[in-house]
């Protein structure tokens, strides 16, 4: 996976990830021994796994109107079963301005961008009702207890193959018409096409996703 010139753009924020020397600089600035064993925990992930270091590093989050730094979020690593786990913090000064759950959104549309990635998680310490509220605001959906306490699951939605098909069906359908000098056949015969294709796919792509939801119910 590429990263470099990675950035991500919001109304009012830019968030990109943190080089291995950021990420050092980071550890050595942080003052919360809690907060600084995971930064290191993150840097021997980016370390160990550059291939997969986005899902590892930090991504700093900053204001977009003078690129100062006002937070952190990232992944707790690659997917496992199509699911990937999201943090964020913001500092204090900054937070109950919706910094976090606009950085959060942007990297949670990232993630689902990203090949294979169905499902994003959090937990939160039972305490932090802000940051469940953030996670309710992004349509996140209770999903029983993890190891820092509830936990919260949001799945990507399914995309409707149908409609794309059918949208290649006519421009198959508009080529075809043009070359039998019949553009009511060729449409039928393009759309005809694009339907098939669509019903295969989705039919496809809703078991597969039924399988990893049966799989994730077990773990």
């Amino acid at each position: 996976m590429r990263e470099k010139n990675i950035q991500l753009k919001t109304k009012r924020l830019l968030i990109s990830p943190m080089s291995d020397e950021e990420m050092r600089q980071l550890i050595i600035e942080t003052p919360i021994s809690e907060l600084k064993r995971a930064y290191k925990e993150m840097l021997g992930g980016c370390l160990k796994n550059p291939e997969h270091r986005l899902w590892y590093t930090a991504w700093k989050i900053s204001l977009k109107e003078n690129k100062q730094l006002i937070g952190t979020a990232g992944f707790k690593g690659p997917a496992n079963n199509c699911s990937v786990e999201i943090g964020y913090g913001i500092d204090d000064g900054f937070e109950g301005n919706g910094y976090a759950t606009e950085a959060a959104k942007a990297l949670i549309d990232w993630a689902f961008e990203q090949e294979g990635i169905c499902f994003v998680e959090a937990e939160t310490d039972p305490d932090n009702i802000a940051s469940q509220r953030i996670l309710e605001k992004l349509s996140f959906k209770s999903d029983g207890a993890g190891e820092e306490g509830p936990r919260f699951v949001l799945e990507k939605g399914e995309t409707s193959w149908m409609a794309i098909y059918m949208c290649f069906g006519l421009s198959i359908g508009t080529a075809l018409g043009a070359t039998m000098n019949n553009m009511a056949i060729g449409m039928c015969f393009g759309m005809a096409i694009g339907m098939c294709l669509g019903v295969a796919i989705d039919s496809a792509s809703k078991k597969k996703r039924k399988e990893i939801r049966e799989e994730r119910e077990k773990q």
